[in-house]
């Protein structure tokens, strides 16, 4: 036994709950490799070294299968028997896995193609996505900073006329204060009428003023509106365009047939009415495909009628305030030379109200300008929110370095969105379950790469496997048959005998196998070449060529004088022969450490008995033998005798001759 004992102490024990467990050496042990440790000292569950009472015919009476048990101790391939139907287990166990693991990728596959599918185009989206956003930063940065210098340069124009403006009207009413003064200071003061034409000219001054205010805010009412215009325009749909375009292309079409089937000239009138229609059509999808410029955009109808109401009043105004003027002066000009002074200074007063009334006019159209611009920066702001949500703040922070040509970027970033549009949206979710699914087959692919190798492998180990037993076996099985032969003559003085290999089909026909099969292969055929199929069909026919193919050994025989074969029509004192022989064929090829016979001589007359005892003679250089019997021509035989013997008292003794002592002493000892 392959084992670093010189001892060797095998336990099963029995637990009250039924659970069980083996020792070996008063170590926990399994039952498989004490099997394997049994069988590789010739010492198997079924061997030939323990013959119990009764146990001798059940050689010749068991069936083919159990007899093929019996043989693989016998022949000592029962070790690699052992490994083998491991490997077999194992063998099927990895082709039942396989089997599982291929259903899982079947499952897997199309879900994976699908999803992968779906990532190719949300990277194709990605990559879209990015020239956009790249484009996007260009596009809106040129027209957020380009605003933005627009902005900085009216409001610096707007606050430098309006500090202007302030200037000129308080130095106004630091001269109005000082006409006041003039006036109260001169003798009896100035005549009503030339008060009366100040005050008119003021009051004039004020109305201008309020209406030029009124039309200002007209003005820039009409701005504003040109701007949220512009900035309300969307391009249509991909799908509502190619409607629209198929409308046309339609219209088209009809318009030529009819063209084809005109006839008479007042026909043209209605072909007329349709051109204009197609036109107008055309025109208008044109229009609505364009970003229209701000000049492009009617203002309001009720604005503009106002604005000209509101030119024209003050044109009146104007006409009235140059002729207060002359009069003034023409009247000035009639006064003393004492009051000339007052009257230069009402001269200057106006120039300044004029100049002020240039300043605000000028302040008022830069806060138009000013006003329409912030409304195109709101509106700018809201479009690069929506469509560059967390990329908007980069583009407001950071300034670009060139400025871009906007015409050309906003075609380009329009065909992009289209394209966006056409892929589609994915959900982000896709990748992750793509990654994980990927992960998965290649985790399940790579498993039946590492089953399939490991089928490769298991196959090589049971070649092998089978190459040793069949060398084996084939070798042994043969020195068997001969010993049983040489036996089978010696204990019966002649007569034939044979053993014969069955397979499987043999045995469930029972069909009648001849001598003639001892020595075939077809028991233990060569393993055909295949070649390398990895699909499950190959690997399971593989698996069930693999299985066994000998199931039984059959035993013939035919002792001197008789022609019969069949092992139930031998006597009881044959059958015992029969199997003496060979057990003792199997012993002389494949000896077993011990061997223990339990009365296998009981069913022999004296002379066969002297016959076996030649043949345990013969057999005890390779064996220790322990034998049971009560026939004296076997105890003959023994070195050493234990007997057994009731006394009056009903007490069992043991009595241990040793039959050398005897002839040294001529005595026994107890």
């Amino acid at each position: 036994m392959p084992i670093e004992y010189s001892q060797v102490t095998i336990t099963r024990r029995l637990y009250r709950d039924g659970e069980s467990g083996y020792l070996l050496n008063e170590t926990k042990a399994r039952l498989s490799d004490i099997q394997l440790l049994l069988a590789q000292a010739n010492v198997g569950q079924r061997s030939y070294s323990v013959i119990g009472q009764g146990m001798v015919d059940h050689i010749l009476i068991s069936s083919p299968e159990e007899r093929k048990a019996f043989f693989d101790d016998a022949t000592g391939v029962k070790q690699f028997q052992l490994k083998r139907h491991e490997a077999m287990l194992k063998l099927k166990r990895t082709y039942e896995n396989l089997t599982e693991v291929e259903m899982l990728l079947g499952e897997i596959e199309p879900r994976l193609r699908s999803l992968k599918r779906q990532v190719s185009r949300l990277e194709k989206r990605e990559a879209v996505e990015q020239t956009l956003r790249e484009m996007e930063t260009e596009y809106y940065g040129t027209l957020w900073w380009q605003l933005a210098d627009q902005l900085e340069d009216v409001k610096g124009r707007h606050g430098k006329v309006h500090q202007e403006a302030t200037d000129v009207a308080d130095g106004l009413k630091k001269m109005e204060s000082k006409v006041e003064t003039f006036e109260k200071q001169q003798t009896g003061g100035p005549d009503d009428r030339m008060i009366a034409m100040q005050k008119e000219y003021r009051d004039k001054q004020r109305a201008k003023a309020r209406l030029r205010d009124e039309f200002f805010e007209a003005q820039k009412q009409i701005e504003l509106n040109k701007v949220r215009a512009q900035a309300n325009w969307a391009p249509l749909p991909l799908n509502q365009i190619i409607n629209e375009l198929q409308g046309v292309t339609g219209d088209q079409k009809n318009l030529l047939k009819k063209v084809a089937g005109v006839k008479e000239l007042k026909e043209l009138e209605e072909l007329k009415e349709l051109i204009d229609g197609v036109l107008s059509r055309s025109e208008k999808l044109l229009g609505r495909l364009q970003r229209p410029a701000p000049e492009d955009i009617k203002p309001d109808p009720k604005l503009v009628s106002r604005i000209k109401e509101l030119e024209g009043q003050i044109r009146q105004i104007d006409g009235e305030l140059s002729k207060i003027d002359q009069e003034m002066t023409d009247y000035a000009a009639k006064e003393k030379e004492t009051r000339t002074e007052l009257f230069d200074v009402q001269r200057e007063l106006r120039d300044k109200q004029s100049q002020l009334h240039l300043l605000e006019n000028r302040r008022n159209e830069l806060a138009i300008e000013l006003a329409r611009l912030e409304e195109r920066q709101q509106n700018l702001d809201r479009e690069i929110k929506e469509q560059m949500k967390d990329q908007a703040d980069l583009v407001k922070v950071k300034r670009i370095n060139k400025f871009a040509d906007t015409n050309a970027l906003y075609p380009e970033i329009q065909r992009l969105r289209y394209k966006l549009e056409l892929i589609g949206g994915i959900d982000p979710e896709i990748i992750q379950e793509y990654e994980e699914t990927e992960k998965r087959f290649e985790f399940l692919d790579t498993q039946v790469k590492d089953l399939h190798q490991a089928i490769k492998s298991t196959e090589k180990i049971i070649d092998e496997l089978d190459e040793k037993i069949q060398d084996q076996s084939e070798k042994a099985f043969k020195e068997i048959n001969k010993e049983f032969q040489k036996f089978f003559k010696i204990l019966f003085g002649g007569g034939t005998c044979s053993l014969v290999k069955m397979t499987k089909e043999e045995v469930e026909t029972e069909i009648e196998v001849t001598p003639d099969r001892v020595g075939d292969d077809t028991a233990e055929e060569a393993r055909e070449e295949h070649e390398e199929d990895t699909s499950i069909e190959a690997i399971k026919k593989r698996v069930q060529e693999r299985e066994d193919r000998v199931v039984g050994i059959d035993i013939q025989a035919t002792p001197p004088g008789k022609k019969m074969k069949a092992l139930n029509l031998l006597s009881g004192g044959e059958r015992a022969m029969t199997s003496i022989a060979l057990i003792s064929a199997i012993m002389a090829v494949n000896p077993s450490p011990f061997v223990l016979l339990d009365e296998v001589d009981a069913a022999l007359d004296e002379a066969n008995t002297y016959r076996f005892a030649q043949i345990i003679k013969e057999l005890a250089k390779l064996s220790q033998f322990i034998i049971v019997t009560h026939n004296r021509a076997t105890m003959e035989s023994a070195d050493m005798l234990y007997g057994v013997t009731i006394t009056d008292e009903g007490i069992s003794n043991l009595l241990a001759v040793k039959l050398e002592e005897i002839e040294e002493t001529a005595t026994a000892r107890r």
